[in-house]
């Protein structure tokens, strides 16, 4: 089947979006698409390990599927080496017998070949063979193809940089997790068993004291199951497409003023939103470790958490009337200890490709604003 110019084909990323789940997937409904849009009977997609110059196939379809997926090429070599180092597409007609690429099938009908080239950077090579019928390629389908591999190769592109993004940012959740759970259950927990001991040691002989350490042993174990339940909410919230911010956030701020005894308020502005995942989670956790913050170091009586939505972004902020601090020496302190705190807020920030903002000073109390862009 070939498709005539003035008949519209559905974009690739549109087709395949309901249903990729990796690259390799998506690479191979982008095949697909190329193959039905020139009417070519097999094809292959070759993509360029930087600073390897090495080609390898990541996706072919056609009778010869399995042996072209074995297939390397360095830059230069065979016709997608060729075509990779020039950046020059190619249109063969006819059995191949060409000095510049030894080892070519002699069966090949014929065949377009083409670079994948996003901003003057040659990222693969895509190749389409014997097209169907009678006919054979020529340089109108070859000037279709490349036309079709300008939003193909921007697609591939955007997806390599997630998948690397992706992969950043689950090892930077991983070790921010593991910090958090140093930094803050396992203290609790350790504080937990300090006060136990003591209740044991001062039970017989200080029946205040015990009382006193028994206290504060119920209170460090409600801490810890607090920590917990935020800690599960990071590891549920990928499985959670719906999830409602304002609602966690709304809980989470409840259950704060209870337990601090610190006047918590949430206010929310503008219509809600459904927010990518990655934005939910992280805004919630800066929320959980700046109230945190507040709850140890501020000596605050009132804290206030806004969410504000708008139409191409939205603001976090925590505003308490504590006692202040200098922010360069927190900052200091931050990189030096390794602690989360400041410095992870900061990072999640970041990640989303947003703004922090942090204004605070001795006795005047601190705001953080986060601004992410949607």
């Amino acid at each position: 089947m070939e498709v005539r110019e003035h008949e519209a084909v559905t974009p690739p990323a549109q087709q395949a979006a309901g249903v990729v789940t990796s690259l390799e997937e998506l690479l191979g409904h982008l095949l697909d698409t190329i193959i039905l849009a020139t009417g070519a009977q097999e094809g292959s997609l070759m993509l360029l390990h930087e600073g390897r110059e090495l080609l390898t196939v990541n996706s072919a379809r056609g009778p010869r599927e399995q042996l072209v997926r074995s297939t390397l090429r360095r830059l230069g070599e065979g016709i997608s080496g060729w075509v990779a180092q020039n950046r020059e597409p190619l249109l063969l007609i006819g059995p191949v017998d060409d000095a510049r690429f030894p080892g070519t099938a002699r069966d090949l009908k014929d065949a377009m070949c083409v670079p994948l080239i996003v901003e003057d950077r040659v990222i693969g090579v895509l190749s389409v063979s014997n097209k169907k019928g009678e006919a054979t390629f020529n340089q109108a389908d070859l000037d279709h193809l490349l036309a079709i591999t300008q939003p193909v190769a921007k697609t591939i592109a955007l997806t390599l940089t997630q998948r690397e993004a992706d992969a950043e940012s689950s090892a930077w959740a991983r070790r921010q997790l593991a910090q958090e759970i140093h930094d803050g259950l396992l203290q609790d927990l350790n504080s937990l068993l300090l006060h136990l001991r003591l209740f044991e040691e001062y039970r017989e002989r200080d029946a205040g004291e015990a009382a006193e350490q028994l206290e504060k042993s119920r209170h460090q174990a409600e801490e810890s199951l607090v920590e917990l339940r935020h800690l599960v909410f990071d590891l549920r919230l990928p499985e959670a497409g719906r999830l409602s911010l304002v609602h966690e956030l709304r809980g989470y701020v409840a259950d704060f003023g209870k337990r601090s005894r610190i006047q918590a308020v949430f206010n929310v502005v503008g219509s809600e939103r459904e927010l990518p995942l990655s934005v939910k989670k992280n805004l919630y956790r800066i929320a959980q470790e700046a109230l945190t913050n507040v709850r140890r170091h501020a000596a605050a009586r009132r804290v206030e958490v806004r969410l504000e939505f708008r139409s191409d972004e939205v603001e976090l902020s925590i505003r308490d009337d504590g006692h202040g601090f200098r922010p360069e020496v927190a900052l200091a302190q931050a990189e030096t200890s390794k602690r989360f705190g400041l410095i992870g807020m900061k990072e999640r920030t970041y990640l989303l490709g947003g703004q922090f903002y942090l204004q605070t000073a001795p006795g005047q109390g601190t705001v953080i604003r986060v601004v992410v862009p949607l």
